[in-house]
C-alpha cells in the first residue's frame, strides 16, 4: 500500500490531537490543592463579611463557594440515603447560625421598633442571641433553637423539632413536627415549659397539590444544599432565603 504525503500528514495530525486530548483530560496534580486553597480563602472572607454584616458580599461569596462544593452527595446518610450511615452524614451534628437573610430566623428576639431591620439581628438591649440546630441524620430529626440571655429577654429558649427527608443528592424536605418554649419568668406555670404541635405533614402535602406542586419534588418547606464540608454549610430555602452555618 502506497502512503501519500497527504495521508501521512493527516495521520500525524490525528495522533497529535489524540495525544493532546488525553493530556487535557488528565487532571493537574495542583488542581485539588488549589481548589482547597480557594475554599479556605472564600470561607474566611465569608466569615469576615458576616461579622461586618455586608450582605451583598455574603451572597456573592456563597455563590462562588457553591461552585467549589467538595461534597457530591450532600444528603448522604440522612435517613440512610445513598446506603450510608447517619454517623457519616455531612449534615449530622450540631450547627450554629452565621448568617441568614430570612427575617423570621431571630424574630422573637427583635424589638418592635427594629422588626424590619436589615440582616435580622437587631435585638433588645442587653439580650444575647444564639441560634443553631442539632441534626440526628440517622433518625432525620432536626432541632432548631434560639437561646436568649440577658435581663430583657422575652423567653429563655425556643425549640422547633423538624423531620428532614432527603429528596435528592442536595434537596431536603422539612416537616415541622412540634415546638417548645421555655420561660422561667412566665406569669403562669404552664407557660414556663410550653409545648405545641404543628399540623401533620399530610396537610402541607394537600396544600402543595392544590397549588399544582408535587410534594415529593417541591414540598411546602425544603432547602437545597449549596455547599457543605466539615466546617461550613450553605443552603437556599424554597423561598429563596440563604442560610450559612458553622459547625458548633
Amino acid at each position: 500500500m502506497k502512503f501519500t504525503p497527504l495521508f501521512l500528514s493527516l495521520a500525524i495530525a490525528s495522533t497529535q490531537c489524540h495525544a493532546f486530548s488525553q493530556q487535557k483530560a488528565s487532571p493537574s496534580p495542583f488542581a485539588a490543592p488549589f481548589a482547597q486553597f480557594q475554599r479556605s480563602s472564600l470561607k474566611q472572607k465569608l466569615i469576615q463579611a458576616a461579622k461586618a454584616k455586608n450582605e451583598p458580599l455574603i451572597l456573592s461569596l456563597v455563590e462562588e463557594l457553591s461552585l467549589l462544593n467538595p461534597t457530591a452527595v450532600a444528603t448522604k446518610g440522612l435517613l440512610g440515603y445513598s446506603d450510608a450511615s447517619g454517623s457519616s452524614a455531612p449534615l449530622n451534628g450540631a450547627w450554629r447560625l452565621l448568617y441568614t437573610n430570612a427575617k423570621d430566623a431571630e424574630a422573637p428576639a427583635r424589638t418592635e421598633r427594629n422588626s424590619d431591620a436589615k440582616f435580622g439581628d437587631e435585638v433588645a438591649t442587653s439580650v444575647d442571641v444564639k441560634t443553631g440546630q442539632r441534626i440526628n441524620a440517622a433518625t432525620g430529626e432536626c432541632v432548631n433553637f434560639i437561646k436568649l440571655s440577658g435581663d430583657k429577654k422575652p423567653f429563655d429558649q425556643l425549640e422547633i423539632t423538624i423531620k428532614m427527608t432527603p429528596l435528592s443528592d442536595s434537596r431536603v424536605r422539612l416537616d415541622f413536627l412540634k415546638g417548645k418554649v421555655l420561660n422561667e419568668k412566665a406569669p403562669l406555670p404552664f407557660l414556663r415549659d410550653f409545648n405545641f404541635n404543628f399540623p401533620p405533614p399530610g396537610v402541607s402535602d394537600f396544600v402543595a397539590k392544590l397549588r399544582g406542586m408535587d410534594p415529593n419534588v417541591e414540598p411546602q418547606a425544603y432547602f437545597d444544599i449549596l455547599y457543605i464540608d466539615q466546617q461550613m454549610r450553605a443552603h437556599r430555602t424554597g423561598e429563596g432565603k440563604i442560610f450559612v452555618q458553622m459547625r458548633d
